[in-house]
């Protein structure tokens, strides 16, 4: 699959989705699937940027139960019942465990109360989920002997039990956003990633389509359409002051930041830790806020710090003191962790629009509702739609909402939305576990059965398009040095998942730089294999390995 630059020029588009994080994804997946025709333009890699860098949960509305915002709770129920359904492969269960202290607004008492409601407003939950390792159980309380059977480490002093509530983890975030991609590609959206759309263009009060440049080779071009979702994520805003449709930018981002840790402190469950900090927006509060730690890809992810981001997007950076600071406050949180800098394994940072923030005490609070800006009733700019989402859970649904506005603008009868029940590329199978049976079975002789699992999880029911090349090229059915990714693998995102730079390889289609440094070696061999497939030469294989060691920071061995 390879970008559709040819497919962009000397036609009129029904819509032009700018962005391809998740929330342009599943647009152009949902306008395709429409009948509508759509181009989609990324002006760096599918689900490279704030899309990647994040916790890797789908929310199921626990979260919103302090806010007393139960539409919030309802939405992001449904939102994660959607994408366990439309993508099994890449979402499973994951258990949340809040410790709780003494019998007031810390202990058990409060969390069986709220978890009953919980178990209330999202008791469809599991509505149309026929796989029982997809299904979410109920939230409620275990007992201080079984919370210290799962976390012995913990404080104990005070200790009277935790609650148990479930969210959705995904495996892979950058595999998710790019198998929504293939799927728009494949209901006939056209594609194409490093495309910078620099302005909108404008006639009469009218888009019309955008100016792009192809950040690969420097040239420029139009691409005419009769309507453009503006699904830039961080980028949004900036867009429409290039355009002139805005005179500056206005809307303030959080930057948040998560680390993946070394070492796996927790197992099988997620951990609540509680930190000296508050959530400033809450209606009911246990006290201070909470950090989690989760159990990820054999490591663990811990988040998330938010901070007030008021420079440009491309300045976005995490500076060694400030990773020194969250490290200190998780360290603080729980002392038994041990917890030091060289357990930091990466980092990762992206930016989220917020309501409001406090520059000096660094509180954020994110908006109420994602959002689908009509630009007519804001800026006056007919045909031009905005699409916000500031939790990826809820993507789908403001697709959704975005592509119905669409329809409005083109004057059609809208056509029903059908993302909450089809599954996407890579979903066509019944049960996990007999999908993982089927992957190890079909492996190559010699290839260690135990990468079935992980496997089935980035490729699903499409693991057949790497073991094929495997099996023609036994060379290839070999892991890369010390991780569990094939050769195949990655010359197959080379050659197939329109994979332009080194990084797109090694960060989004698979998962060898996804939770760390994976080694000088193993570098070298996957620059190796994606040269050989894209014809670099040695000059710009040597310059695509140092933009990917650039994208590690604090690397210590």
């Amino acid at each position: 699959m390879a970008r559709a630059l040819a497919a962009l020029a000397g036609r009129e588009f029904d819509v032009l989705v700018v962005g391809g994080g998740i929330t342009g994804a599943v647009t152009a997946w949902d306008a395709a699937q429409r009948g509508l025709s759509v181009a989609l333009l990324e002006r760096g890699d599918f689900g490279g940027a704030t899309s990647a860098q994040s916790l890797k949960v789908v929310h199921g509305g626990v979260r919103y139960l302090q806010h007393l915002d139960i539409v919030r709770v309802r939405e992001s129920s449904r939102e994660r019942r959607a994408l366990l359904r439309i993508a099994p492969h890449l979402i499973h269960p994951m258990a949340f465990v809040v410790p709780a202290y003494g019998h007031g607004m810390r202990g058990p008492e409060i969390l069986a109360a709220a978890f009953t409601l919980l178990n209330t407003l999202t008791a469809d939950r599991n509505r149309g989920l026929t796989d029982p390792a997809r299904r979410v159980p109920r939230a409620g309380v275990v007992s201080r002997t079984r919370v210290l059977q799962w976390f012995p480490e913990l404080n104990q002093e005070g200790l009277t039990g935790a609650g148990v509530f479930y969210d959705g983890q995904m495996f892979n975030p950058s595999r998710l956003v790019w198998a929504m991609v293939r799927t728009a590609a494949r209901a006939g959206a056209a594609v194409a990633n490093y495309c910078d759309v620099s302005a909108l263009l404008l006639q009469g009060g009218r888009v019309a389509g955008v100016r792009a440049e192809d950040r690969l080779n420097g040239e420029k071009f139009e691409v005419r359409a009769r309507t453009v979702v503006n699904a830039a994520g961080p980028y949004a805003e900036a867009l429409l002051v290039r355009s002139g449709v805005r005179a500056s930018r206005s809307v303030p981002f959080s930057r948040d930041m998560a680390l993946v840790l070394k070492r796996q402190f927790v197992n099988g469950r997620a951990l609540a830790l509680q930190t000296r900090y508050r959530d400033p927006s809450a209606v009911l509060t246990r006290g201070a806020r909470h950090l989690f730690m989760v159990p990820w890809r054999g490591k663990t992810l811990v988040g998330v710090n938010s901070l007030i981001w008021r420079d440009e997007p491309d300045s976005l950076r995490v500076t060694e003191a400030e990773v020194s600071d969250f490290v200190a406050e998780i360290a603080e949180a729980d002392p038994k962790l041990g917890l030091t800098m060289d357990d930091v394994a990466l980092v990762m940072a992206g930016l989220l629009p917020v309501e409001k923030g406090d520059e000096k005490t660094g509180d954020v609070s994110f908006g109420k509702r994602p959002l689908v800006v009509d630009n007519a009733k804001t800026d006056g700019v007919q045909g031009l739609v905005s699409a916000i989402s500031n939790r990826y859970t809820v993507a789908r649904g403001v697709a959704e909402r975005a592509v119905d506005l669409i329809y409005h603008k083109l004057g059609r009868e809208v056509r029903p939305c059908r993302t909450e029940i089809t599954r996407i590329h890579g979903a066509d199978f019944f049960r996990f576990d007999d999908l993982v049976r089927e992957v190890a079975d079909a492996l190559p002789k010699g290839v260690d059965r135990s990468i079935a699992d992980r496997l089935a999880r980035d490729h699903g029911s499409a693991y057949g398009e790497v073991l094929r090349l495997a099996g023609e090229r036994p060379e290839l059915a070999v892991t890369v040095g010390g991780t569990d990714t094939l050769r195949a693998e990655v010359v197959h995102a080379a050659r197939s998942e329109m994979v332009c730079k080194l990084s797109d390889a090694v960060f989004n289609r698979t998962g060898i730089a996804t939770a760390g440094d994976p080694g000088v070696a193993e570098l070298e061999e996957c620059a190796d294999l994606v040269a050989a497939q894209l014809g670099w030469d040695s000059a710009r294989r040597a310059s695509e390995l140092r933009e990917v060691r650039d994208r590690i920071p604090f690397r210590r061995s």
